[in-house]
């Protein structure tokens, strides 16, 4: 009997230990990928990202994770242009998150979000993609309206 109690025990320990590093709890795993940032009077900047291109990899995003690398992001991509609602739900790691239109162009960028929070962080206008990365990140790296995220998804060529 005992024995069992201290199996079972385990088993709860291990299932609320924090998310490993890379996402891939649940079944979950991130592509990653590398992103530029072309800035305004700067030279460029690379990022690498994970992807979060499903409903279910948007709605774990970053959560549980206790770490993000100043080099580090997730992209998540929304197959149709609209409003787009992020919150902090059991995120740790409090994010800048840039809202991208389907261009590649910054339209806004929300800076060090509140960890755990439940608010909603909505985007003004309408956009395709939402780059999180390490609160701060955005303000150190000068990434600023109107700078151009060079990924696949975007459509670079019509960029205006």
């Amino acid at each position: 009997m005992r024995r069992a109690f201290l199996v079972i025990l385990a088993v709860l320990a291990t299932a609320c230990l924090p998310e490993k590093t890379d996402g891939s709890r649940n079944g979950l795993s991130f592509e990653k990928q590398s992103v530029r940032i072309v800035r305004q009077d700067l030279p460029d900047v690379g990022l690498t990202v994970e992807i979060a291109d499903t409903n279910a990899k948007r709605a774990r995003g970053l959560m549980y994770r206790s770490e993000l690398a100043d080099d580090a992001g997730m992209l998540f991509l929304f197959p149709v242009r609209k409003r787009i609602s992020m919150w902090m739900a059991n995120t740790i790691v409090p994010l800048d998150m840039i809202f991208i239109d389907e261009y590649g162009k910054v339209r806004e960028i929300v800076e060090n979000t509140v960890p755990f929070s439940r608010d909603e962080v909505r985007s003004k206008d309408s956009v395709s993609a939402v780059l999180e990365i390490k609160a701060g990140q955005s303000k150190r790296l000068n990434i600023r309206s109107g700078d151009v995220i060079v990924h696949p998804f975007f459509k670079l060529e019509k960029a205006k």
